[in-house]
């Protein structure tokens, strides 16, 4: 009987890349190959999978971020507000609230100054709400490289594997990747 892989999942991921990736970290792929080796071992082997995040990963991690590299991921096909939607929605409101400003400032209600100022603090609200929405909500597995989802949905809850680098479905580097749920 083939497994059914779930509707969502939460997984913690280090990006491992190197020189010639659009991420171009300081490493030889020879090296991230090796490094990405190691850190399985080690995540496998019971190392803290965050302090493994925090040290070795090439994707951004914020100092405070007590859960660095999650992402929750939705499936294809299934239902459901995720990451992607939400910033269109947050788009629209910048779009709709420049536009408010816009005639605010053609109808003399409001000096140039005011209204980029009024702009910036809008656009800050919603760059927080984003940050926001990027830890609680799922990213549609279409939008991240395959690889990514194609090992994170295989494995099982507390699992480790490596999504290993390809030019096409893996073209950032490795991804080691823990399931948490």
């Amino acid at each position: 009987m083939e497994r059914q892989e779930p509707e969502r999942i939460t997984i913690q991921h280090v990006l491992v890349s190197f020189k010639e990736t659009p991420v171009q970290a300081d490493r030889t792929k020879e090296e991230a190959e090796s490094l990405a080796g190691t850190l399985l071992e080690q995540a496998r082997g019971g190392a803290d999978f965050a302090t493994l995040v925090r040290e070795h990963s090439d994707d951004p991690v914020q100092p405070d971020d007590p859960e660095p590299g999650v992402y929750r991921l939705i499936n294809h096909g299934v239902e459901g507000m995720d990451f992607g939607q939400m910033v269109s929605l947050l788009n629209e409101k910048a779009a709709e609230r420049e536009q408010q400003l816009r005639k605010a400032i053609e109808g003399g209600e409001l000096a140039v100054d005011d209204a980029e100022a009024q702009m910036q603090a809008f656009v800050e609200e919603l760059r927080g709400k984003a940050a926001e929405a990027q830890r609680e909500l799922p990213h549609p597995r279409a939008a991240m490289v395959p690889a990514f989802g194609d090992v994170g949905f295989a494995l099982e809850p507390g699992e480790i594997g490596v999504a290993g680098y390809h030019d096409e479905s893996s073209p950032f580097g490795w991804h080691v990747i823990r399931r948490i749920d």
